[in-house]
C-alpha cells in the first residue's frame, strides 16, 4: 500500500497556498478513522484552514465596502477597502469575512465592477487576489478533500454533498482519488471515486493523463475508462499512444480504443497518429484554445502535473498563469518528439513556446517546472537554426507578439545564412519587413542586409528604406499637421513643437511637398474631408506613411462615419475638432502601444547606429544587390542630429556613397560645423576625403574655396589637417598646395 504525504504551504502575494506530497504518513487506518468521524457528512463543515475565525471588524468592513461600492459612494468604499487591506488578513479569513457579509450580494461581480472605477481599481484588484487565494486554499484543504471522499458511500445525499466539495477542489483532489484507488481497505469507495472523477470531468484531465504512467495495469485501465467517460479530445493523444503501443497489455489497448471511440465517435481525429495528436494538442495550448484553458485563469499561478514514480502518484508544481499555456505546449511537443524525434513542426513549436515563455514570465517570478540550470530559450533557438526558426517566426507573426518576434529574429540573424534567411518569396522574414512595429521591421531588414544575398529577391527593395527609418528615428520625431484653419493650425503646431519637428499646411498636397525630404514621419494630424481623402490616397503609395499614426479631427457626425471607415486600421485615432496637444499626444501614444510600443531612446540610438553600419557595408560593396541611394534623405537628416555618434556614423556612410549628392551633403555639413565639437568637425572632413577618393571632385567652386579657407585659417590644428587631407583627395586642378604654402606666415 502506498503512502500519501501532505504538507500545506500557505501562499501570499497572488499565489495560493499549496499542498505538497511531503510530511506525514496517511495510511488506510487514518483514512478509516477520518471516515468514522463523519457522522453527519451532509451538515458537518470541513475544518477551516485558519485557527481563528475572521474578526467582527473584518466582517463589518467587508459589509460596508460592498454596500458603498453598490450605492456608488466611491470615497467610503475606498476607505473601507483600504481598512481591510491594512488589517492584512489571511486569505481564508478574508474569504470567510466576505462570505459572512455577502447577504445575497455577488462578491465577484462587485469586485469586477469596481475595477472599472479608477479610485477603486487597485484596491478591488488586491482584495480579489486575496479572496482568490482563500478560495484556492479552502479547495485544496486535504482534510476537506479526504472527508468528502470518505463520505461518498454513506448515502446518495452524502455523495451529492461530497461532489460539491470535490468539484471545488477540482484537480487538486486527484492525488487523493489515486491514493484511495490503490488502498485495499478503501475498496468499497473505488466505484464512487471513479464515478466522481467522471462527474467532475475536465478539471481532472491534466492530472489523470499523467497518472497513465502508473505502475499498475489495472489502475491505468480504470483511468482510461474515466477519460473515455469525460469525453474530452484533450485526452486523445495519450489514449492514441497506448492504442498504438504494441507492447502494451491487450486489455489496456482495448480500453484505450474504446475510450477513443467514445471521445471521437465520428473519427474526426482518426487520421492522426499519436505524435500528430500531441502536436495538435500543443498547437491548441500555444493558441490558447478556450477548451484547454487552465482551471483558474484569474489566479496568479496554476498547476502543472507530473507523475512521481516514488509516490506512484501525481504531484503538481505551480507555475505563473502567464506562462502556463507555453509550459503545457512544450510538454505536448516533447511527448510528440519522443514518438517521432524528427517531427519538424513539433521542434519549431517547442522553440517558439519556450521563447514566449521567457517573454511572458512576470518580472520577479520564476518557472519552477524547469530543471535547475536549464539553458536559456535562445540556446535552443540558435542550436536549431533556420530550418526550425523560420516556422517559429511564422508562428510568432501570426499571434502579433512583437517581443517574441524580436527574439526569433535575433536567433535567426545569428544563425541563418542567405539560404536560411531568404528561402522563398513567402519567407516569414519578408513578412516581418511589413510588420507594424518598426523594431521588428528593422531587425528583419538588418538580418537580410547582413546576409548580403547575391541575387535580388521579392521585397529586397524594402531593406534600405527600413534601415533609413531606423536611422531617422534617432532624431526629433516629425509631426505633419494638415489643418485648413490657420489659427488652429498654428496653435496646435506651437503646442507640439517642443516634442516634434513640425510641418504644417492647410492642404495635404502642401504639407507633403514640405515633408518631401523627411525620411520618417512619426505623426499626422488631419482635418477636413478632402484632406483626409487625399491623405489616404497618398498613404497607399508613400512607404513612409504605411504605419504612421494618424489622428483625424472631426465633428461628431463625421467622426461616426470615420470610426466605421477606419475600424480595422490600428494606426488611426479620431478626436473631436478643437482637441488640444494633450489629447493628440494621448492618441499618438495609444497608437504606438498598438504597434508595439514607443521605442526607448537608448534603443533608438543603438538601432540608428546599427542601421548606419549596415548602410556603410552596402555602400562599400559594389556587388551588393542593395542601393544606398534611397537612404540619402535619412543620412542628410542624421548629419544634423544632436547626437554626435549619429552624425559621425552618417558621415562615414556618405563618404562611401558613390553619388555627387552624398559628397555635397558632406561638404555642406563640414563647412557649417563651426559650432560642433572638434572631433566631429574633423571627422566630417575625413569622410569628405574618403568620398573624394571614391568619387573624385563633385564640388562647386565656392565649396572648394570653403575647404581651402578652413585648411588655412581654422583655429583647430586637427580640423585644418583633416581639411587639408580632403583637399588633397579632391585633387582639383587649381594649385591649392601653393595657396596653402603662401598662406603660411612662417
Amino acid at each position: 500500500m502506498r503512502h500519501l504525504q501532505t504538507e500545506y504551504r500557505g501562499g501570499r502575494g497572488g499565489s495560493a497556498g499549496r499542498w505538497t506530497l511531503k510530511g506525514c504518513l496517511l495510511g488506510a487506518a487514518v483514512m478509516a478513522c477520518v471516515a468514522s468521524a463523519i457522522t453527519l457528512p451532509v451538515v458537518t463543515p470541513a475544518p477551516a484552514l485558519a485557527a481563528t475565525a475572521p474578526s467582527q471588524k473584518l466582517i463589518n468592513d467587508a459589509d460596508l465596502f460592498m454596500h458603498y461600492s453598490l450605492v456608488g459612494n466611491v470615497k467610503l468604499a475606498a476607505a473601507f477597502g483600504k481598512s481591510i487591506l491594512a488589517m492584512a488578513p489571511s486569505p481564508v479569513d478574508a474569504l470567510h469575512a466576505f462570505e459572512s457579509a455577502a447577504n445575497g450580494r455577488n462578491v465577484s461581480e462587485i469586485l469586477i465592477d469596481n475595477q472599472q472605477v479608477p479610485a477603486l481599481k487597485k484596491i478591488s484588484a488586491q482584495i480579489n487576489s486575496l479572496l482568490n487565494e482563500g478560495h484556492m486554499a479552502v479547495a485544496r484543504n486535504p482534510n476537506r478533500i479526504m472527508q468528502a471522499i470518505a463520505a461518498m458511500d454513506q448515502s446518495p445525499r452524502a455523495f451529492v454533498v461530497s461532489r460539491e466539495r470535490l468539484r471545488a477542489a477540482g484537480e487538486f483532489a486527484v492525488p487523493f482519488y489515486i491514493h484511495t484507488l490503490n488502498s485495499e481497505s478503501q475498496k468499497a469507495l473505488h466505484p464512487y471515486v471513479l464515478q466522481m472523477m467522471s462527474d467532475i470531468g475536465k478539471p481532472v484531465i491534466n492530472a489523470l493523463v499523467e497518472q497513465l504512467a502508473a505502475s499498475s495495469v489495472a489502475e491505468r485501465v480504470q483511468i482510461i475508462h474515466v477519460l473515455g467517460n469525460i469525453q474530452y479530445p484533450q485526452s486523445l493523444a495519450y489514449l492514441k499512444q497506448i492504442a498504438e503501443d504494441k507492447a502494451a497489455p491487450a486489455d489496456e489497448r482495448a480500453a484505450a480504443i474504446s475510450a477513443i471511440d467514445k471521445i471521437d465517435p465520428t473519427g474526426i481525429y482518426s487520421h492522426l497518429n499519436a505524435a500528430q495528436q500531441y502536436l495538435w494538442l500543443a498547437k491548441g495550448y500555444f493558441n490558447h484554445r478556450p477548451s484547454l484553458a487552465p482551471n483558474y485563469p484569474s489566479y496568479a499561478t496554476n498547476p502543472i502535473w507530473f507523475y512521481d514514480p516514488k509516490l506512484d502518484d501525481v504531484t503538481e508544481v505551480d507555475v505563473p498563469t502567464a506562462i502556463w499555456y507555453d509550459v503545457q505546449c512544450m510538454r505536448a511537443c516533447k511527448a510528440a518528439l519522443r514518438l517521432e524525434p524528427n517531427l519538424s513542426p513539433a521542434i519549431s513549436l517547442w522553440i517558439t513556446a519556450n521563447l514566449r515563455r521567457e517573454v511572458n514570465l512576470p518580472q520577479g517570478m520564476t518557472d519552477p517546472s524547469l530543471p535547475k540550470n536549464a539553458p536559456s530559450a535562445a540556446y535552443y533557438a540558435m542550436a536549431a537554426g533556420p530550418r526550425y526558426l523560420n516556422p517559429s517566426l511564422r508562428e510568432a507573426l501570426a499571434i502579433d507578439n512583437s517581443r517574441l518576434i524580436l527574439k526569433v529574429l535575433k536567433a535567426l540573424a545569428q544563425t541563418g545564412g542567405v539560404a536560411g534567411l531568404v528561402p522563398s518569396p513567402t519567407s516569414p522574414l519578408l513578412q516581418a519587413m511589413s510588420y507594424p512595429d518598426l523594431q521588428v521591421r528593422f531587425e528583419a531588414a538588418a538580418a537580410l542586409s547582413a546576409a548580403n544575398p547575391l541575387k535580388p529577391y521579392v521585397g529586397y527593395d524594402r531593406v534600405v528604406p527600413i534601415l533609413s527609418e531606423a536611422l531617422a528615428q534617432s532624431g526629433k520625431p516629425v509631426c505633419v499637421v494638415i489643418e485648413p484653419s490657420a489659427q488652429d493650425r498654428n496653435s496646435l503646431s506651437a503646442a507640439l513643437r517642443s516634442q516634434f519637428h513640425m510641418i504644417a499646411a492647410s492642404t495635404t498636397a502642401q504639407a507633403f511637398e514640405m515633408a518631401r525630404q523627411s525620411p520618417l514621419i512619426n505623426l499626422v494630424v488631419v482635418q477636413g474631408a478632402s484632406n483626409i481623402r487625399n491623405f489616404t490616397q497618398l498613404a497607399a503609395t508613400d512607404a513612409r506613411l504605411a504605419y504612421t499614426p494618424l489622428v483625424i479631427m472631426a465633428h461628431s457626425a463625421a467622426a461616426r462615419q470615420y470610426r466605421v471607415e477606419f475600424a480595422n486600421q490600428q494606426t488611426v485615432n479620431i478626436l473631436p475638432v478643437g482637441s488640444g496637444a494633450n489629447e493628440v499626444q494621448t492618441a499618438y501614444q495609444g497608437v504606438l502601444a498598438k504597434l508595439g510600443g514607443d521605442i526607448p531612446s537608448g534603443l533608438r540610438l543603438a538601432d540608428a547606429l546599427r542601421a548606419a553600419h549596415q548602410l556603410k557595408l552596402i555602400a562599400m560593396n559594389r556587388a551588393s544587390i542593395y542601393s544606398v541611394l534611397p537612404a540619402l534623405p535619412a543620412l542628410h537628416a542624421a548629419l544634423h542630429n544632436r547626437n554626435s555618434k549619429v552624425v559621425l556614423a552618417a558621415a562615414r556612410v556618405l563618404g562611401r556613397v558613390r553619388d555627387p549628392m552624398a559628397q555635397r551633403m558632406l561638404v555642406r555639413a563640414a563647412l557649417h560645423s563651426s559650432g560642433a565639437a572638434t572631433d566631429v568637425r574633423a571627422a566630417l572632413f575625413w569622410s569628405l576625403a574618403t568620398s573624394a577618393r571614391n568619387l573624385g571632385d563633385e564640388l562647386s567652386g565656392g565649396q572648394i574655396h570653403g575647404v581651402i579657407r578652413v585648411a588655412m585659417t581654422d583655429p583647430s590644428a586637427q580640423v585644418k589637417l583633416a581639411a587639408a587631407q580632403a583637399l588633397g583627395a579632391l585633387n582639383i586642378p587649381s594649385n591649392q598646395a601653393s595657396t596653402l604654402i603662401l598662406g603660411n606666415k612662417e
